[in-house]
């Protein structure tokens, strides 16, 4: 399944690992409500800002050419309808174009740039709850653009890289010196773009949510639901090792902001808004969450597959791809726990764990996992729970190729060479000759038909 988007994220991967780390930085301070005017009433375009507009609309370009653009018209129509209402009556800025858009990317982030062109990663949207939750994240980002602090950013920036200059100048015999300060002047310039995933100052963070909550509210949006997104933000940092970590895996402060939003709660208080339900979410973001987690198995992220995986089933237990994607998960989870152990939850635990995904393979570090009885014993529950999961979608589709093809899969696994040969001969009758996979199948097929006559065990 999926095979396309495969591709293509391993093209986005190297594109952009090193652009989405850090975003919606809320401030640790307690919102306070403002006044929502128009500051770009007042704003005046330089040639340099409408210079950092051109390379901001280059940047949606390129998205689109490379295919990191989550394309779904019925994802497209929902996401549209709550960044409008996020916004709503609101003046749009001067050479501003609202544009709401899911990126094929599995770290959960998001960001908007300063043309309009507000990005939500499929990483975050799987993990989100409701409408409200996501609202929440487009009130935040929208409020950057609206209030123009990718420009203000660049301009505080430029003068820092003047200053830069000076002090190099001056400090041209210090050994090093010169050289540190430059190039650090010379990469700020270069990266202003990137703020808007970095996340901005203080200030810029703390006037962002202050009018991220304004607007959830005045939307008609529970303002809870900031809090309640900076707790599934809390528990989803913990859930595995990020090798490309994010803003929301680094840093250490959720408490705080879930608190501050709390604050702001407290002092207006109100009848609830709307929140939305989680059934009716993930009904409108059922194919981007499949996507991600065909993406979390493929970025060794078996925990989140599973996670998300799990909640697509327990919406729409009657829908057998779900299960599908859930039985995969399973498999590629291996000896590895579906949830953080104690230990790895210490700081200790939580070092080694970095340590095995930076430098082991992820085949070095099942073998590691499968080297002691606990995580024997793991296994064979993981794999147990995938392998009901694919004979119930054969048993309720006999036709199913791909469930038989990922059986073949499991039993291979488990050194089945019989079992494993007789669901690969089964899957390659039921797809056509020109599938992209017979190749790679009948190759497997004749490994295990080798191995079996070799001894190999049954079940």
């Amino acid at each position: 399944m999926f095979e396309p988007g495969r591709s293509l994220h391993r093209l986005a991967l190297p594109l952009l690992c090193a652009l989405l780390l850090c975003v919606l930085a809320f401030s640790i301070s307690p919102p306070v409500a403002r006044a929502q005017q128009n500051p770009g009433a007042n704003f005046q375009f330089t040639k340099t800002d409408l210079s950092l507009l051109d390379n901001a609309n280059a940047m949606d370009s390129d998205y689109e050419q490379k295919g990191l653009v989550f394309h779904d018209p019925g994802v497209q129509a929902y996401l549209d309808a709550i960044g409008k209402r996020v916004f709503g009556h609101r003046p749009t800025p001067e050479h501003v174009t609202w544009r709401f858009m899911v990126l094929n990317n599995p770290a959960v982030n998001a960001f908007a740039e300063p043309n309009g062109s507000v990005y939500v990663t499929i990483g975050l949207i799987g993990l989100l709850q409701n409408q409200a939750q996501l609202a929440a994240v487009l009130g935040h980002e929208t409020a950057h653009v609206y209030e123009r602090h990718t420009f203000l950013e660049d301009r505080s920036v430029r003068k820092k890289a003047v200053l830069a200059d000076i002090l190099a100048a001056a400090g041209a015999a210090t050994p090093g010196g010169a050289a540190l300060t430059v190039a650090g002047a010379s990469i700020a310039g270069q990266l202003i773009l990137v703020e808007s995933v970095y996340g901005y100052s203080r200030e810029m963070e703390q006037q962002a949510d202050s009018d991220g909550i304004v607007a959830l509210a005045a939307a008609g949006y529970d303002p809870r639901a900031m809090a309640a997104t900076f707790q599934l933000l809390d528990q989803d940092s913990t859930l595995e090792y990020e090798p490309h970590p994010t803003f929301y895996h680094d840093h250490p402060r959720f408490k705080l902001r879930e608190a501050a939003a709390a604050t702001y709660i407290d002092a207006h208080p109100g009848p609830p808004g709307e929140e939305g339900s989680e059934q009716e979410y993930l009904a409108a973001f059922a194919p981007v969450i499949a996507f991600d987690v065909q993406v979390d198995i493929e970025d060794r992220k078996a925990r989140t597959a599973v996670a998300r995986a799990t909640r697509l089933v327990s919406a729409f237990p009657e829908n057998p791809d779900y299960e599908l994607l859930l039985g995969q998960a399973y498999r590629e989870l291996g000896a590895k726990t579906a949830l953080p152990t104690a230990d790895e939850l210490t700081d200790e635990g939580a070092n080694r764990e970095r340590k095995d995904v930076l430098k082991l393979t992820e085949e070095q570090e099942q073998q590691k996992l499968a080297s002691t009885p606990e995580g024997r014993a793991t296994l064979q529950q993981n794999q147990a729970a995938a392998e009901k999961l694919f004979l119930k979608v054969i048993q309720e589709n006999p036709d199913d190729a791909l469930a038989y093809r990922e059986l073949g899969f499991l039993y291979e696994d488990e050194s089945r060479f019989a079992d494993a040969s007789a669901n690969y001969q089964r899957y390659l009758q039921l797809v056509d000759n020109t599938s992209l996979d017979r190749l790679r199948i009948e190759r497997r097929l004749a490994d295990c038909q080798s191995r079996q006559s070799q001894g190999g065990k049954s079940q």
